[in-house]
Protein backbone atom coordinates (compact mmCIF):
# COMPACT_ATOMS: atom_id res chain seq x y z
CA UNK A 1 0.00 0.00 0.00
CA UNK A 2 1.16 3.38 -0.17
CA UNK A 3 0.65 5.22 3.05
CA UNK A 4 0.85 8.77 4.17
CA UNK A 5 1.27 9.91 7.21
CA UNK A 6 0.04 13.25 8.41
CA UNK A 7 0.97 15.24 11.61
CA UNK A 8 1.53 18.67 12.88
CA UNK A 9 5.65 18.54 12.99
CA UNK A 10 8.72 15.60 13.51
CA UNK A 11 10.39 17.19 17.12
CA UNK A 12 11.57 14.64 19.67
CA UNK A 13 8.38 13.77 21.75
CA UNK A 14 6.18 10.45 22.13
CA UNK A 15 4.14 10.69 18.87
CA UNK A 16 6.17 11.57 16.61
CA UNK A 17 8.78 8.63 17.72
CA UNK A 18 6.11 6.25 17.51
CA UNK A 19 4.96 7.43 14.04
CA UNK A 20 8.69 7.08 13.07
CA UNK A 21 8.69 3.09 14.57
CA UNK A 22 5.42 2.36 12.79
CA UNK A 23 6.39 4.10 9.51
CA UNK A 24 9.80 2.13 9.22
CA UNK A 25 8.30 -1.06 10.26
CA UNK A 26 5.47 -0.29 7.33
CA UNK A 27 8.50 0.53 4.75
CA UNK A 28 10.32 -2.90 6.35
CA UNK A 29 7.27 -4.77 5.06
CA UNK A 30 7.06 -3.68 2.10
CA UNK A 31 4.66 -0.59 1.82
CA UNK A 32 5.69 2.48 -0.11
CA UNK A 33 5.10 5.25 3.09
CA UNK A 34 5.85 9.23 3.49
CA UNK A 35 5.27 11.80 5.81
CA UNK A 36 3.64 15.23 5.61
CA UNK A 37 4.24 17.68 8.32
CA UNK A 38 2.16 20.83 8.62
CA UNK A 39 3.49 23.01 10.96
CA UNK A 40 7.50 22.23 10.89
CA UNK A 41 9.89 19.43 10.19
CA UNK A 42 12.10 18.52 13.51
CA UNK A 43 15.20 16.17 14.31
CA UNK A 44 13.14 12.99 13.76
CA UNK A 45 12.02 14.27 10.12
CA UNK A 46 15.97 13.84 9.66
CA UNK A 47 16.41 10.59 10.97
CA UNK A 48 13.58 9.46 8.46
CA UNK A 49 15.26 11.11 5.45
CA UNK A 50 18.20 9.43 6.15
CA UNK A 51 16.47 6.34 6.70
CA UNK A 52 15.48 6.93 3.11
CA UNK A 53 11.83 8.11 3.71
CA UNK A 54 10.30 10.62 1.79
CA UNK A 55 9.54 13.68 4.63
CA UNK A 56 7.85 17.25 2.98
CA UNK A 57 6.55 20.35 4.74
CA UNK A 58 3.22 21.29 3.59
CA UNK A 59 2.05 24.98 5.86
CA UNK A 60 -1.07 24.89 6.52
CA UNK A 61 -1.25 27.87 8.50
CA UNK A 62 -4.05 29.25 10.99
CA UNK A 63 -7.84 28.06 11.40
CA UNK A 64 -8.65 28.85 7.88
CA UNK A 65 -7.04 26.17 6.64
CA UNK A 66 -9.51 23.81 8.89
CA UNK A 67 -12.20 24.99 6.26
CA UNK A 68 -9.98 24.89 3.05
CA UNK A 69 -6.11 23.76 3.02
CA UNK A 70 -5.62 24.03 -1.04
CA UNK A 71 -1.53 23.19 -0.74
CA UNK A 72 -2.58 19.97 1.22
CA UNK A 73 -5.36 19.28 -1.23
CA UNK A 74 -3.45 19.12 -3.88
CA UNK A 75 -0.26 17.36 -2.36
CA UNK A 76 -2.90 14.42 -1.87
CA UNK A 77 -3.98 14.66 -5.19
CA UNK A 78 -0.29 14.53 -6.01
CA UNK A 79 0.96 11.94 -4.35
CA UNK A 80 -2.37 9.44 -4.69
CA UNK A 81 -2.15 7.73 -1.01
CA UNK A 82 -4.54 4.63 -0.44
CA UNK A 83 -4.02 6.00 2.82
CA UNK A 84 -4.14 9.07 4.76
CA UNK A 85 -3.41 8.02 8.33
CA UNK A 86 -3.51 11.31 10.31
CA UNK A 87 -2.36 11.66 14.26
CA UNK A 88 -2.87 14.22 16.91
CA UNK A 89 -2.84 17.70 16.29
CA UNK A 90 -3.84 17.67 12.85
CA UNK A 91 -7.14 15.29 12.78
CA UNK A 92 -9.47 17.88 11.80
CA UNK A 93 -7.58 19.95 9.04
CA UNK A 94 -5.82 16.60 7.71
CA UNK A 95 -8.75 14.13 7.25
CA UNK A 96 -11.02 17.43 5.89
CA UNK A 97 -8.71 18.15 3.59
CA UNK A 98 -8.03 14.07 2.61
CA UNK A 99 -11.96 13.36 2.15
CA UNK A 100 -12.18 16.66 -0.03
CA UNK A 101 -9.59 15.54 -2.46
CA UNK A 102 -11.36 11.97 -2.34
CA UNK A 103 -9.17 9.81 -0.91
CA UNK A 104 -10.26 6.58 -0.63
CA UNK A 105 -9.29 5.84 3.27
CA UNK A 106 -8.71 8.06 5.88
CA UNK A 107 -7.04 6.71 10.05
CA UNK A 108 -6.79 8.81 12.44
CA UNK A 109 -4.27 7.83 15.17
CA UNK A 110 -6.09 9.34 18.78
CA UNK A 111 -2.54 9.59 21.07
CA UNK A 112 -3.67 11.71 23.75
CA UNK A 113 -5.85 15.11 24.95
CA UNK A 114 -4.16 17.91 26.13
CA UNK A 115 -4.76 18.70 29.72
CA UNK A 116 -5.82 22.47 28.77
CA UNK A 117 -7.47 21.73 25.18
CA UNK A 118 -10.63 23.75 25.30
CA UNK A 119 -14.06 23.30 26.08
CA UNK A 120 -14.86 22.74 22.53
CA UNK A 121 -12.83 20.02 21.92
CA UNK A 122 -15.23 16.68 21.82
CA UNK A 123 -17.21 18.90 19.24
CA UNK A 124 -14.03 19.53 17.18
CA UNK A 125 -13.29 15.51 17.53
CA UNK A 126 -17.12 14.64 16.56
CA UNK A 127 -17.00 17.09 13.25
CA UNK A 128 -13.44 15.37 12.12
CA UNK A 129 -15.05 12.03 13.07
CA UNK A 130 -17.37 12.19 10.52
CA UNK A 131 -14.76 12.26 7.77
CA UNK A 132 -12.62 9.63 8.45
CA UNK A 133 -13.06 5.55 8.09
CA UNK A 134 -11.22 4.15 11.12
CA UNK A 135 -10.09 6.00 14.37
CA UNK A 136 -7.28 4.22 16.83
CA UNK A 137 -6.90 4.87 20.35
CA UNK A 138 -3.52 4.05 22.12
CA UNK A 139 -5.64 3.42 25.44
CA UNK A 140 -9.06 2.30 26.64
CA UNK A 141 -9.57 5.17 28.40
CA UNK A 142 -9.16 7.41 24.86
CA UNK A 143 -11.71 5.30 23.51
CA UNK A 144 -13.86 5.90 26.23
CA UNK A 145 -13.57 9.84 25.74
CA UNK A 146 -14.24 9.32 21.98
CA UNK A 147 -17.56 7.47 22.42
CA UNK A 148 -18.69 9.41 25.34
CA UNK A 149 -17.61 13.09 24.93
CA UNK A 150 -16.85 13.13 21.11
CA UNK A 151 -20.38 11.12 20.94
CA UNK A 152 -18.20 8.74 18.19
CA UNK A 153 -19.71 5.72 17.13
CA UNK A 154 -18.16 2.14 18.87
CA UNK A 155 -17.73 0.84 15.47
CA UNK A 156 -15.58 3.24 13.70
CA UNK A 157 -13.07 2.83 17.04
CA UNK A 158 -10.05 0.16 17.77
CA UNK A 159 -7.60 0.24 20.48
CA UNK A 160 -4.19 0.13 19.02
CA UNK A 161 -1.30 0.20 21.86
CA UNK A 162 1.99 1.94 21.25
CA UNK A 163 4.56 -0.21 20.16
CA UNK A 164 8.75 0.21 20.52
CA UNK A 165 11.60 -0.86 18.13
CA UNK A 166 12.59 -3.70 21.01
CA UNK A 167 15.71 -4.64 18.82
CA UNK A 168 17.02 -1.28 20.12
CA UNK A 169 15.62 -1.19 23.50
CA UNK A 170 17.02 -4.21 25.22
CA UNK A 171 19.28 -5.03 28.55
CA UNK A 172 22.83 -4.10 27.58
CA UNK A 173 25.93 -2.94 29.16
CA UNK A 174 26.41 0.53 30.33
CA UNK A 175 28.34 2.84 28.45
CA UNK A 176 31.85 4.01 29.09
CA UNK A 177 32.22 6.82 30.67
CA UNK A 178 28.60 7.95 30.64
CA UNK A 179 28.39 8.68 33.71
CA UNK A 180 31.70 10.85 34.45
CA UNK A 181 30.67 12.96 31.36
CA UNK A 182 27.44 14.02 33.33
CA UNK A 183 29.49 14.16 36.55
CA UNK A 184 27.82 11.77 38.27
CA UNK A 185 29.23 9.17 40.65
CA UNK A 186 29.80 5.42 39.70
CA UNK A 187 28.00 4.57 43.09
CA UNK A 188 25.08 6.58 42.69
CA UNK A 189 21.20 5.62 42.72
CA UNK A 190 19.91 6.75 39.42
CA UNK A 191 16.27 8.13 38.93
CA UNK A 192 15.55 8.94 35.47
CA UNK A 193 12.87 10.69 33.66
CA UNK A 194 12.17 11.11 29.63
CA UNK A 195 9.86 13.82 28.44
CA UNK A 196 9.25 16.74 27.04
CA UNK A 197 9.37 19.28 29.42
CA UNK A 198 5.68 20.29 29.43
CA UNK A 199 3.40 20.97 32.21
CA UNK A 200 1.23 17.96 31.22
CA UNK A 201 4.35 15.73 32.05
CA UNK A 202 4.52 17.49 36.00
CA UNK A 203 8.01 17.78 36.54
CA UNK A 204 7.62 20.51 39.02
CA UNK A 205 6.27 17.53 41.32
CA UNK A 206 8.53 15.10 40.57
CA UNK A 207 11.34 17.37 42.34
CA UNK A 208 9.85 18.27 44.80
CA UNK A 209 9.52 14.25 45.10
CA UNK A 210 13.07 14.10 44.64
CA UNK A 211 13.58 16.75 47.37
CA UNK A 212 11.77 14.11 49.93
CA UNK A 213 14.00 11.23 49.23
CA UNK A 214 17.12 12.60 48.92
CA UNK A 215 16.91 13.60 52.79
CA UNK A 216 16.83 9.88 53.23
CA UNK A 217 18.48 8.68 50.06
CA UNK A 218 21.99 11.09 49.96
CA UNK A 219 23.57 9.05 47.26
CA UNK A 220 20.28 9.82 44.99
CA UNK A 221 20.93 11.70 41.30
CA UNK A 222 17.44 12.28 39.28
CA UNK A 223 18.35 12.98 35.55
CA UNK A 224 15.76 14.21 33.51
CA UNK A 225 16.09 13.96 29.62
CA UNK A 226 14.37 16.63 27.33
CA UNK A 227 13.54 20.02 27.03
CA UNK A 228 10.82 22.84 26.37
CA UNK A 229 9.99 26.39 27.88
CA UNK A 230 9.61 25.15 31.64
CA UNK A 231 13.63 24.36 31.93
CA UNK A 232 14.53 27.39 33.52
CA UNK A 233 12.06 27.28 35.83
CA UNK A 234 12.41 23.95 36.73
CA UNK A 235 16.39 24.56 37.29
CA UNK A 236 15.00 27.29 39.70
CA UNK A 237 12.76 24.94 41.49
CA UNK A 238 15.91 22.57 42.08
CA UNK A 239 17.88 24.89 43.55
CA UNK A 240 15.44 26.67 45.83
CA UNK A 241 14.75 23.16 46.86
CA UNK A 242 17.94 22.54 47.73
CA UNK A 243 18.70 19.85 45.30
CA UNK A 244 20.64 21.49 42.64
CA UNK A 245 23.66 19.20 43.18
CA UNK A 246 21.23 15.73 42.71
CA UNK A 247 19.44 17.08 39.19
CA UNK A 248 21.28 16.65 35.81
CA UNK A 249 19.54 18.37 33.07
CA UNK A 250 20.46 16.43 29.71
CA UNK A 251 18.55 18.86 27.49
CA UNK A 252 17.33 16.22 24.20
CA UNK A 253 18.91 13.31 24.11
CA UNK A 254 18.69 11.01 20.57
CA UNK A 255 20.71 7.36 22.45
CA UNK A 256 17.81 7.43 25.03
CA UNK A 257 18.41 3.67 25.12
CA UNK A 258 21.98 4.13 26.80
CA UNK A 259 20.33 6.35 29.27
CA UNK A 260 18.15 3.45 30.19
CA UNK A 261 20.53 1.28 31.18
CA UNK A 262 22.08 3.68 33.15
CA UNK A 263 18.88 4.56 35.32
CA UNK A 264 18.00 1.89 38.76
CA UNK A 265 14.36 3.18 38.70
CA UNK A 266 12.43 4.96 35.66
CA UNK A 267 9.54 7.37 36.29
CA UNK A 268 7.05 9.53 34.46
CA UNK A 269 5.28 11.60 36.66
CA UNK A 270 2.57 12.70 34.16
CA UNK A 271 -1.07 14.20 34.43
CA UNK A 272 -2.71 12.47 31.65
CA UNK A 273 -0.98 9.63 29.27
CA UNK A 274 -2.29 7.52 26.69
CA UNK A 275 -0.12 4.53 25.68
CA UNK A 276 4.00 5.70 27.18
CA UNK A 277 6.37 5.51 25.15
CA UNK A 278 9.14 6.07 27.70
CA UNK A 279 7.79 3.38 30.26
CA UNK A 280 7.78 1.25 27.20
CA UNK A 281 11.19 1.92 26.48
CA UNK A 282 12.46 1.54 29.83
CA UNK A 283 10.86 -1.59 30.57
CA UNK A 284 12.13 -2.93 27.25
CA UNK A 285 15.64 -2.17 28.18
CA UNK A 286 15.15 -3.63 31.71
CA UNK A 287 14.45 -1.01 33.95
CA UNK A 288 12.42 -0.47 36.77
CA UNK A 289 9.33 2.00 36.17
CA UNK A 290 6.76 4.16 38.41
CA UNK A 291 4.52 5.68 37.13
CA UNK A 292 0.97 7.94 37.81
CA UNK A 293 -2.40 6.12 37.39
CA UNK A 294 -3.66 8.28 34.59
CA UNK A 295 -4.76 7.31 31.16
CA UNK A 296 -3.33 3.97 29.73
CA UNK A 297 -0.67 3.72 32.49
CA UNK A 298 -2.53 1.40 34.68
CA UNK A 299 -2.87 -0.91 32.02
CA UNK A 300 0.22 -0.60 30.40
CA UNK A 301 1.68 -1.67 33.94
CA UNK A 302 -1.03 -4.17 34.52
CA UNK A 303 -2.58 -2.48 37.12
CA UNK A 304 0.95 -2.42 38.89
CA UNK A 305 2.15 -6.19 38.49
CA UNK A 306 5.10 -4.98 36.17
CA UNK A 307 6.06 -1.77 37.66
CA UNK A 308 4.87 0.57 40.29
CA UNK A 309 1.85 2.98 40.41
CA UNK A 310 1.38 6.18 42.32
CA UNK A 311 -2.14 8.76 42.54
CA UNK A 312 -1.06 11.46 40.48
CA UNK A 313 -0.51 14.88 42.31
CA UNK A 314 0.73 13.31 45.30
CA UNK A 315 4.99 14.09 45.47
CA UNK A 316 5.37 12.10 48.84
CA UNK A 317 3.27 9.16 47.66
CA UNK A 318 6.10 9.36 44.39
CA UNK A 319 8.77 9.66 46.98
CA UNK A 320 7.68 6.41 48.98
CA UNK A 321 7.45 4.68 45.44
CA UNK A 322 10.94 5.53 44.29
CA UNK A 323 12.44 5.29 47.56
CA UNK A 324 11.09 1.62 48.19
CA UNK A 325 12.38 0.30 44.95
CA UNK A 326 15.84 1.91 45.59
CA UNK A 327 16.25 0.31 48.65
CA UNK A 328 15.22 -2.90 47.54
CA UNK A 329 17.30 -4.23 44.24
CA UNK A 330 15.67 -7.52 44.29
CA UNK A 331 12.03 -5.94 44.07
CA UNK A 332 13.67 -3.95 41.05
CA UNK A 333 14.92 -6.64 39.52
CA UNK A 334 11.38 -8.55 39.47
CA UNK A 335 9.30 -5.78 38.35
CA UNK A 336 12.10 -4.97 35.54
CA UNK A 337 11.83 -8.66 34.35
CA UNK A 338 8.32 -8.64 34.22
CA UNK A 339 7.99 -5.23 32.76
CA UNK A 340 10.40 -6.42 29.60
CA UNK A 341 8.80 -9.90 29.44
CA UNK A 342 5.13 -7.73 29.17
CA UNK A 343 6.54 -5.64 26.13
CA UNK A 344 8.19 -8.05 24.48
CA UNK A 345 4.64 -9.95 24.74
CA UNK A 346 2.06 -7.32 23.74
CA UNK A 347 3.90 -4.12 22.86
CA UNK A 348 6.44 -4.49 20.01
CA UNK A 349 6.72 -2.99 16.71
CA UNK A 350 5.85 -5.35 15.00
CA UNK A 351 2.77 -6.16 16.59
CA UNK A 352 1.89 -2.52 16.25
CA UNK A 353 2.32 -2.92 12.64
CA UNK A 354 0.53 -5.80 12.02
CA UNK A 355 -2.89 -4.25 14.12
CA UNK A 356 -2.20 -1.12 11.43
CA UNK A 357 -2.29 -3.01 8.51
CA UNK A 358 -5.56 -4.66 9.46
CA UNK A 359 -7.20 -1.52 9.55
CA UNK A 360 -5.56 -0.25 6.60
CA UNK A 361 -7.22 -3.14 4.58
CA UNK A 362 -10.23 -3.46 6.53
CA UNK A 363 -13.72 -3.31 5.11
CA UNK A 364 -15.06 0.33 5.04
CA UNK A 365 -17.14 1.33 8.02
CA UNK A 366 -20.30 3.45 7.36
CA UNK A 367 -19.64 6.95 8.74
CA UNK A 368 -21.94 9.67 9.03
CA UNK A 369 -20.44 12.92 6.40
CA UNK A 370 -21.66 16.05 5.64
CA UNK A 371 -23.05 15.89 1.74
CA UNK A 372 -21.03 17.99 -0.65
CA UNK A 373 -23.95 19.66 -2.21
CA UNK A 374 -26.23 20.17 0.45
CA UNK A 375 -24.19 20.29 4.17
CA UNK A 376 -26.79 17.90 5.44
CA UNK A 377 -25.56 14.67 7.23
CA UNK A 378 -25.46 11.54 5.08
CA UNK A 379 -24.66 7.96 5.45
CA UNK A 380 -22.01 6.44 2.90
CA UNK A 381 -19.63 4.11 2.44
CA UNK A 382 -16.52 6.25 0.33
CA UNK A 383 -15.83 9.87 0.86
Amino acid sequence: MRIEMVLPALPTGGMETMVAALTRGLVHRGHEVGVTCLEALGPIAVELKNAGVRVALVPTPGLRTILRAPQLEESFKRIAPDVVHVHSGAWLKGARTAWRAGMGRIVHTMHGLLEDAPWYTPGLDHWAARSTHRIIAVSESLRQYLIRQARVPASVISVIPNGIETEVFGPGACRAGWRESWGIPQQALLVGNVARLDTVKNHAQLIEAFAILRRQAANAVLVIAGDGPLRRGLESQAARMGVADGVRFLGETRDVAALYRELDVCVLNSHAEGTSITLLEAMATGVCVVGTAVGGTPALLAEGRVGRLVPPGDPPALATAILELLRDEPARRRLAEAGRQEVLAKYSNETMVRRYEREYGQPEQPAARPSRSSGRRVTVGRP
